[in-house]
């Protein structure tokens, strides 16, 4: 939603109506109705008159996703709405209050209410047609609220909670529109909102410059669901937390390079590192350095006959207390393990950075990402995928177009193909795309989804582990995709991050480093594989941003 149409005002402030109380849709006990009013907390308030919500327009959707309209029933200062069926439904819908306000500040007032019974986390509880909501994703013990608007995720805005006790408190959403974690059980409250100062109209002669829109939500914690369950456990630590760094696995052993070290967003020459390791997957993990080489960032590396290959990356050109001058680069070099020496190799037809590198038989693939000029210069994005030979004494790039333009994404080689995994787009919307390209017949397809959910696609980490492709994604969740190629399987969880690694040892994958509300992971835990769960994918509603998700 671009400025220039919405202004999103994610604080809260006392509405004229009521001194900022606020529609609720409240389950009651027995789960037979629930009660709908206006209040500043999850009971009625007598002061306010219970007949402003008397034209709410409400809907509940049952764990199949059909819709039944519900109406309000006079019960007194609240009014009720029957609950009926079985599994997680939602209740959802709209209260409009009408023009408010006095002469230029007249506004349109709207109220949009949801409670969820049953799963909190059950992705129906997400409302595709809804201006602004609050959704409740996560764990139960470590939840957190989504903020949406418009389908997207809204950074920087302001959350006002009521916890299970009573008390409020406000929180403020990060760069992919959630709050931090909430750990309470029982029962929740939350409000929040934003204006359309373009959203101007007429009613009854009255006149109206902008609309402004509320939403609140309600939900439950059962406390036998309170505490979280385990993380992955622990198999070793980095020599230094660090995100968008380079990984792979050669001949018993886990190759890291580079990557960014200070906080989210934080870019600087002091930022990056060029440091390069590796990690013994075979008896003792043990760390071994290597000769190092330039502080890049955004960058992966792959694994050829014996050596390790780097590609690109992104390398700050300003010093810390400057302003950000980040540029991408073409060089590419090969280290061999056995001489412990780097040599350049033929560079980049043009710069890259957060692409990602795959290696399909004697071939060299690099796709996805964008070229960064510095500060002043913009950014191209790119459009082809460069192709080398590495098994000719003298190796040159060639390129093959790919229909699209994505960064922050991740790449992996199974059954001769290549697949490209999530990112985001030039309109800054991450994407839960799977493109596959096929090297024999040199045909571009689409493979299924990945699960809808808080950006799911952006800076995720992928590999191959005992013939099946797996993907890390910012939720924790570790995915499968299954023996047909149709659908995705939850096979595991870790610790939730971004731009991080995966690699494979034993019956376990590795989930490497990466970053977390804004700080870098040392950490390396092994997942074991277990049976297999399904997961749906079907498609999310409206599309999800991600500005200011770095680079």
């Amino acid at each position: 939603m671009k400025q220039s149409f919405v202004r999103l005002l994610l604080a809260f402030a006392a509405a004229s109506l009521a001194q900022a109380h606020f529609v609720f849709v409240v389950p009651q006990p027995g789960g037979a109705n629930a009660h709908i009013f206006i209040s500043e907390t999850l009971e009625p308030d007598a002061a306010v008159d219970g007949a402003l919500v008397s034209g709410a327009k409400l809907s509940l959707r049952d764990s199949n996703g059909r819709e039944q309209l519900l109406t309000p029933v006079n019960a007194g200062n609240t009014y009720t709405v029957p609950i009926t069926g079985s599994g997680t439904r939602v209740i959802h819908g709209l209260a409009d209050l009408g023009i408010r306000g006095e002469g230029e500040k007249q506004y349109l007032l709207l109220y949009h209410p949801k409670a969820i019974l049953g799963d909190a986390f059950d992705k129906i509880g997400v409302v595709g047609s809804a201006p602004v909501q609050l959704v409740p994703v996560g764990k139960e013990g470590s939840l957190k609220l989504w903020l949406l608007a418009g389908g997207k995720p809204v950074a920087d805005g302001e959350v006002t909670v009521i916890l299970p006790d009573g008390t409020q408190t406000k929180m403020k959403t990060n760069e992919s529109g959630l709050t931090e974690s909430l750990t309470a059980r029982g029962r929740y409250g939350a409000w929040a909102r934003y204006w359309e100062t373009g959203a101007s109209g007429e009613r009854g002669g009255k006149k109206y410059a902008e609309t402004h829109h509320y939403a609140t939500l309600v939900f439950d914690v059962p406390a036998s669901k309170a505490s979280a369950p385990p993380s992955a456990p622990p198999f070793a630590k980095l020599r230094q937390p660090v995100a968008s760094f380079g990984a792979v696995t050669s001949d018993g052993w886990l190759y890291i390079y580079g990557g960014h070290t200070a906080p989210t967003h934080v870019y600087s020459t002091e930022a990056v590192s060029g440091q390069f390791s590796r990690l013994r997957l075979t008896g003792d993990p043990i760390w071994e350095d290597l000769p190092g080489g330039p502080g890049l960032q955004g960058m992966n590396l792959a694994a050829y006959s014996g050596k390790i290959y780097r590609v690109g990356g992104m390398m700050p050109l300003n010093k810390k207390a400057e302003q950000s001058d980040n540029h991408s680069v073409s060089d590419v070099a090969r280290f061999d393990p056995a001489t412990k020496k780097w040599e350049a190799l033929p560079p980049l037809p043009e710069p890259r950075s957060s692409h990602d590198v795959v290696v399909i038989g004697d071939q060299l693939f690099v796709t996805g990402g964008w070229n960064m000029k510095g500060r002043s210069n913009g950014q191209d994005w790119a459009k082809t995928v460069f192709v080398m030979d590495l098994a000719t004494g003298n190796p040159e790039w060639a390129s093959v177009p790919q229909p699209f333009k994505r960064r922050a994404l991740m790449a992996a080689a199974l059954d001769g193909k290549l697949y490209v995994i999530g990112g985001i787009n030039e309109s800054e919307v991450v994407e839960r795309t799977v493109s596959i390209y096929d090297p024999k017949t040199k045909q571009w397809s689409e493979g299924p989804l990945l699960p809808e959910g808080p950006v799911i696609g952006f800076a995720p980490a992928a590999g191959v582990h005992q013939g099946s492709l797996y993907v890390s994604v910012s939720d924790g969740s570790l995915l499968r995709l299954n023996k047909a190629g149709t659908a995705w399987e939850k096979a595991g969880s870790s610790t939730p991050r971004l731009a991080h690694r995966l690699a494979s040892r034993g019956d376990t994958i590795l989930v490497i480093g990466g970053a977390n509300n804004g700080k870098n992971s040392d950490l390396i835990e092994a997942v074991p594989i277990g049976r297999e769960t399904a997961f749906a994918t079907p498609g999310i509603p409206g599309s999800q941003t991600g500005k200011g998700l770095g680079r």
